[in-house]
């Protein structure tokens, strides 16, 4: 019985000095770059009781009260760029020490500034909206005109009134707002546009890029563009890109991806994938294309990360006590396609492709994460702009973002192109802070259906042109071109990208050329995705390269549609009308298989004429209503695109207008007066 009290002494002592041993301060959060600088710590502390804590951050130190539980929340503001966090607290006459918390901001902060003018006559007045000045310190403003603008002008200030007169000679006005502070200069920029006498001011959350009627985009794939090439293969190519006719290039992503391929599973948003080439070498791609006259987009991933990014990665390691783990989604939404959600073992939702995982927008560091990689590589290289992948499911989810979004690229770059990947068909795309969108229809349960597209297939271009019943496709097509033409100058026009098979590949080559010439007579931005202009047959997911890196673009051609894009490019950028928004049916009154549209620009006239069949005929159209403010007596109709063209053709008695047309093909017909 003796031994049996002793033991159990012995026990209860050893017990105490255990405990005692064991005091300790815990912290929940664990190593993190983090993307706001104000961050909650939570922790306790651990058999041991404490009124305060001490907290360390790098050289500051500071106290925080601990509850009745041994519960603390500490609220810290980081410091730009790497926080060293520890904690300690006397017990016993002795320090108890926490380990340390390493958290890295992963950006410098800077003042948010809105930059803009008012117009007062023929004068300009400068102002600014400070949005966010970042650690409140006292903030330098000073406005200069760029070299480039029209007419030298001269920035005065007069009364506290900032402000510059705005000569006669048109075009646009740039003007730079440079804000500094003790830590950091960051610059911003607005613009002034003249058309004659009128003058107005950059509308940041309104106002479309001002090239957006002109823009001929080329859509690139790095990895395939030859075989394993660099951004010096592309490079090498540019100046006959630029002769096919093009203005803006896009390059898929080039971010550091897990697997490669067309790029979209991002491991890191501020590095160069490797196998494509370094940074030295996109920035001499980028030099060239600005020397050629060029624009330069960027393809952005804003909806997801590869499953293999490194937060991704932490996330599935710790779960819940991850910092990443609310940069993901996790829970069903309810929202616009969240039928095609999906929930990983691990506990992300993704939509068709388990290795890349949506992002949580309702994040406040998710955002400010996203913003701060989009404004890198426009600092970095001042490319025009982005276009932003599967933004269909991030607009549906969180709406809000896009237009924080546009407001801090634009104000940094007011000419800067926001391209969406969603539905052109939709106009709440735009009000979100897009310039474009995809010609895609406004059918849900389809995310990504091309508005010609008939039927999906992952290996055949089905589409309006090669749909079986030929007698059906004039209907088909009429639908998609006098559908609401509000936003139709804001629409990408493709009949290839990189998610689509080869044209070609399901068409002959005059449904091809077809194809074409309908896309480059309609309002919005035509693109070809490269390949396309010489008949290419690659698949877009193949991997297969697409030129030779020892010959030209054009060599690959046997088709003639090179010359063919050549010609589309250059009538286009020299008739305003193909541009135009202004469409109107023309009836066709001796053929089921024939279209034909009017388009017009001012005082120019073009009558539009496909056949979507492939016999030919001599169609006759119904003029009556067509051109009205032209002289009837005077009118002559003259083929411009084709070899077999006719120069004028008069309008019959009964008002019609009688022309041949070959099987699938499109005339554009100018109207003129003689």
């Amino acid at each position: 019985m003796r031994f049996l009290v002793f033991l159990y002494c012995l026990i209860l002592t050893t017990g105490a000095n255990t405990t005692s041993y064991a005091a300790a301060i815990l912290l929940h959060q664990k190593d993190a770059t983090v993307w706001l600088p104000s961050q909650l710590i939570s922790g306790q502390v651990k058999d041991f009781k404490a009124s305060e804590i001490t907290v360390h951050q790098n050289d500051r130190t500071f106290t925080v009260k601990v509850d009745a539980l041994g519960k603390f929340l500490i609220n810290v503001d980081l410091q730009y760029t790497a926080n060293k966090i520890w904690l300690t607290a006397m017990h016993n006459g002795k320090q108890v020490s926490s380990a340390i918390l390493n958290l890295t901001l992963g950006y410098q902060p800077v003042a948010i500034v809105k930059p803009f003018a008012v117009i007062k006559g023929n004068k300009a007045v400068l102002q600014h909206k400070l949005i966010n000045n970042a650690g409140e310190e006292t903030l330098n403003y000073k406005w200069t005109a760029d070299s480039g603008n029209p007419i030298e002008t001269v920035v005065k200030t007069d009364n506290g009134e900032t402000y510059v007169n705005i000569p006669q000679k048109d075009g646009v006005y740039y003007y730079t707002l440079t804000v500094s502070n003790k830590a950091n200069t960051v610059k911003y920029k607005t613009y002034v546009q003249r058309k004659g006498s009128n003058l107005r001011a950059f509308e940041i959350a309104a106002d479309n890029v001002t090239w957006l009627d002109s823009a001929i985009i080329y859509e690139i794939t790095p990895n395939t563009f030859v075989k394993k090439g660099t951004f010096d293969d592309i490079t090498k190519k540019l100046p006959e890109i630029k002769r096919l006719g093009i203005n803006t290039i896009w390059l898929q992503p080039t971010y550091k991806t897990e697997h490669g391929g067309q790029g979209y599973d991002v491991i890191d948003y501020f590095n160069i994938r490797k196998d494509i080439g370094t940074e030295q070498q996109l920035a001499n791609l980028i030099i060239k294309a600005k020397q050629l006259g060029l624009r330069v987009m960027f393809d952005f991933v804003p909806n997801h990360t590869s499953i293999n990014h490194p937060y991704a990665v932490d996330c599935a390691k710790y779960g819940t006590n991850s910092h990443y783990y609310n940069f993901y989604q996790h829970k069903n939404d309810g929202v616009a396609y969240s039928s095609n959600y999906h929930v990983s073992e691990a506990g992300f939702v993704y939509y068709f492709w388990d290795g890349l995982v949506n992002l949580n927008y309702n994040n406040p560091e998710v955002q400010q994460w996203i913003i701060e990689a989009c404004k890198y590589w426009l600092n970095k290289y001042d490319i025009d702009g982005y276009r932003f992948d599967a933004v269909w499911g991030l607009n549906a989810r969180t709406p809000s973002f896009s237009k924080r979004l546009r407001e801090e690229l634009k104000a940094i770059k007011p000419d800067f192109m926001l391209l969406a990947e969603d539905k052109a068909s939709d106009p709440n795309v735009f009000k979100q802070g897009f310039d474009a969108a995809y010609d895609w229809t406004a059918d849900t349960a389809w995310v990504s259906q091309w508005a010609w597209q008939t039927d999906h297939n992952i290996r055949k271009n089905l589409s309006i042109f090669n749909y079986t019943d030929s007698l059906k496709r004039v209907g088909l097509l009429k639908e998609q071109l006098y559908a609401d033409n509000t936003n139709s100058d804001k629409v990408l026009r493709f009949i290839e990208n990189n998610d689509v098979p080869r044209f070609i590949a399901t068409h002959n080559l005059e449904q091809t050329k077809t194809a074409a010439a309908l896309m480059f007579a309609l309002p919005g931005i035509p693109m070809i995705y490269n390949g396309q202009e010489i008949g290419s047959t690659v698949h877009p997911y193949s991997g297969k390269a697409i030129f030779s890196a020892a010959n030209g673009i054009a060599s690959g051609d046997d088709k003639g549609l090179f010359a063919w894009y050549q010609t589309l490019i250059n009538m286009r950028r020299e008739h305003p009308a193909l541009r135009s928004k202004a469409i109107e049916d023309v009836p066709v009154i001796n053929s089921k298989s024939v279209i034909a549209f009017h388009k017009w620009e001012g005082s120019e006239h073009f009558i539009v004429v496909a056949n979507m069949a492939g016999n030919n005929v001599e169609v006759k159209l119904d003029m009556e209503r067509c051109c009205s403010s032209l002289p009837r007596d005077k009118l002559c109709f003259k083929e411009v695109l084709n070899k077999n063209a006719f120069d004028c053709i008069k309008l019959n008695k009964k008002d019609n207008l009688v022309i041949p047309i070959n099987g699938y093909q499109v005339r554009w017909i100018q109207v003129a007066n003689q």
